[in-house]
């Protein structure tokens, strides 16, 4: 690796953003690399770092580092993606949930993360296109995502995880369902559900092993449905979710797919459930989903 691209997020309102990425850059020389081939890029927003990742990977920049959490890591490696080159993402997870990182054994800690990419080793992993978008680690739409929806940034910086339990009571209270024909690798089907969760990785909203069968290069979508909750089930339930054990829960089903349509079934009300990509809001369905196997090449841990 020769040529990096050091993607710093101007908007993270992280006081030691500038700190991190002068230390990291400074890591970098003196590990050898060259000054002028290490390139810091300020994007005005996530759009334009989509655009400026593609332009890297088309110049066949070695390396590209995105700093902050699953958002940006999501726009940065989607634009490597459409680049068309073997452009490779080295990862020092600086947001507050970090799904994506987790799944991957990155270290959270900013010096053993400068580590895994100088010295650890390639792995390739999967994307997901979502309509127009790309997914590297979940959607929600429901109550998972009714509940993810007024968090603040701020709020998850400070409590974390636990911070999308701020909305929990109201949203289940509302006791809103959702109906929708689903296609999967199998046929087409008919669901009444509360929340629909997809996960290409083993981490969600923080917690380890949320979808314990699911690896980040298996070609398949963990897919996840729920008829009915009640607040006191939710709750019962909680631990058994973060550890990623559903086998308490009879109310959630499970089935894994390589291509996933999501269309509403019946609309009683103009309001359409709408999605959100890897902690971001996203489309409302209709929403089509294809993995996309072993799509880009990130620097992770020897195992």
């Amino acid at each position: 690796m020769e040529t990096v691209y050091l993607f710093v997020n101007p908007f993270s309102g992280k006081k030691n953003e500038k700190d991190l990425t002068q230390h990291i850059k400074e890591s970098f020389l003196q590990h050898g690399f060259l000054e002028q081939n290490i390139t810091i890029v300020t994007p005005e927003s996530a759009s334009d770092a989509f655009e400026k990742a593609k332009e890297a990977s088309r110049k066949g920049i070695d390396l590209v580092i995105p700093l902050g959490g699953d958002g940006t890591i999501n726009k940065i490696i989607g634009g490597v993606h459409e680049g068309g080159h073997h452009t490779k993402i080295g990862l020092i997870p600086s947001g507050t949930v970090n799904n994506f990182a987790k799944s991957l054994s990155i270290p959270l800690d900013p010096d053993l993360a400068i580590d895994t990419i100088l010295n650890g080793q390639d792995k390739k992993v999967d994307l997901c296109k979502v309509n127009e978008h790309y997914m590297i680690s979940s959607l929600t739409l429901g109550l998972l995502a009714d509940i993810a929806a007024n968090v603040t940034t701020e709020e998850k910086r400070k409590f974390g995880p636990l911070a999308f339990l701020k909305d929990s009571y109201r949203i289940l209270k509302r006791n809103r369902s959702y109906y929708l024909t689903l296609v999967d690798d199998n046929g087409q089907f008919a669901i009444k559900t509360k929340f629909l969760l997809v996960t290409m990785t083993n981490s969600i909203a923080g917690f380890p092993s949320f979808s314990p069968s699911a690896t980040v290069n298996d070609g398949l979508l963990q897919v996840y449905t729920m008829k009915k909750v009640s607040f006191m089930k939710f709750l019962l339930h909680i631990n058994d979710f973060r550890k990623g054990d559903f086998s308490m829960a009879e109310e959630i089903k499970h089935f894994s797919t390589k291509k996933l349509s999501i269309t509403p079934s019946r609309i009683k009300t103009l309001i359409l459930p709408r999605t959100r990509i890897d902690g971001d809001k996203s489309d409302m369905v209709p929403v089509s989903l294809t993995v996309l196997n072993e799509a880009v090449t990130v620097r992770v841990p020897h195992s």
